[in-house]
């Protein structure tokens, strides 16, 4: 049973005071600053830093806002933050949610004065693994990962993160997927949620006639976002058929040339819209996926956003494509939190969602006449 929101929000705070990110006399986030990290109401925020209050933990200032009070976890300690060294592994550095991860992750460690090092492991479980050893072995405090995309388990990740005697687990936190089997803490997007709003969007568009695109069931988001679509079919009443699931099975070309697995992905997705010709809608699972199906549906004579619905997790950046937004910034945000506790040795493990949101793009007539234009040709009746 989950939490509710402002029992989450005064854990974690409790977390930041316990391991020293706020200490005595430091400004604690606002009621608003809450609203906008949480998505929660005023109430809901007010109430989480009037526990804090009860407990002593903090002090509230009318008109100046909330400070951590003398308790037993403020005590004073040295300013280490220019001696933080942080690592990141990435399983790649060209795509759009990747990089805006990094963007991130790199200003708040600026602003902090910390020592960011981040690698690039290919989607290579073995380039991961050697990464994150060297990281543990070489004076790296603490890791933020984002795991390859076809792995379940990881003997080195499972070893970092047990404890051995009395002596601390090596700190590290999962971002965007997890790992089912390793006890780590991790923040992602809320998939279920947002595959759900995307799912009743289309259902209610075209109804049974839509699908899902997918890459193989091998990592959390991926499954999270397919068991969420399929689920909201069983729960409008409509069966789920094979015509509903497009697999596209792309792992055997992770490691090769890129142009290879780009067009075997259009392939594979035109000729599962050319089988099933009377899809009048799609959900894609990432981006990369709808910026492929666009061009796909556009080679089969429809116009996405006219008529033909497309809805992507994450922005694919084209004309007539809903999406699924999720906040890259509060996720890098939470996992860094997260990862700066651990460093001052508080290892509880928490597992954080961050909320999506449906973002409607309606296509603009020029831009509906130019698709038709690239569908039909100049002489060709619109």
């Amino acid at each position: 049973m989950s939490l509710p929101m402002y029992k989450k929000i005064q854990q974690d705070l409790f977390h930041m005071i316990a391991s020293g990110q706020l200490r005595k006399g430091d400004k604690v986030p606002s009621e608003s600053e809450l609203m906008e990290q949480y998505y929660v109401s005023a109430i809901t925020a007010k109430n989480a830093l009037n526990a804090l209050a009860d407990q002593g933990l903090i002090v509230r200032v009318r008109g100046k806002g909330s400070f951590v009070n003398d308790s037993p976890y403020s005590v004073p300690r040295a300013d280490t933050s220019s001696h933080v060294s942080i690592g990141a592994i990435f399983p790649s550095l060209s795509s759009p949610i990747d990089q805006n991860y990094i963007v991130h992750l790199n200003e708040l460690c600026q602003k902090k004065n910390y020592r960011l090092h981040i690698c690039c492991s290919l989607e290579n479980s073995e380039l991961e693994k050697d990464f994150l050893n060297q990281f543990s072995k070489n004076g790296i405090q603490g890791t933020i990962v984002f795991p390859v995309v076809n792995e379940r388990s990881n003997s080195l990740i499972s070893r970092l993160t047990e404890r051995n005697g009395q002596k601390n687990p090596y700190p590290l936190v999962f971002i965007d997927r997890y790992l089912e089997d390793v006890k780590c803490s991790h923040v992602v997007a809320d998939n279920e949620q947002g595959a759900r709003l995307a799912a009743e969007y289309l259902l209610n568009a075209v109804g049974g006639q839509t699908a899902i695109l997918h890459f193989p069931l091998v990592n959390s988001a991926v499954i999270e976002r397919y068991q969420s679509f399929r689920a909201a079919f069983l729960n409008a009443g409509i069966p789920f058929a094979s015509q509903n699931d497009c697999l596209i099975n792309d792992l055997h070309l992770l490691d090769q040339n890129s142009e290879n697995r780009i067009e075997y992905i259009m392939k594979t997705i035109l000729a599962y819209l050319e089988k099933h010709s009377d899809l009048r809608g799609i959900f894609c699972a990432n981006a990369e996926i709808a910026q492929i199906a666009y061009y796909a549906v556009i080679e089969t004579g429809r116009t996405p956003g006219v008529d033909f619905e497309i809805v992507s997790f994450d922005p694919p950046y084209l004309p007539g494509i809903h999406f699924i937004q999720q906040d890259s910034s509060v996720m890098v945000q939470n996992a860094l939190n997260l990862l700066l506790a651990q460093i001052e040795g508080d290892f509880s493990i928490i597992h954080t969602r961050i909320p999506t949101s449906f973002i409607y793009m309606d296509i603009h007539p020029t831009q509906a006449q130019s698709l038709r234009y690239l569908i039909k040709g100049p002489n060709q009746p619109f």
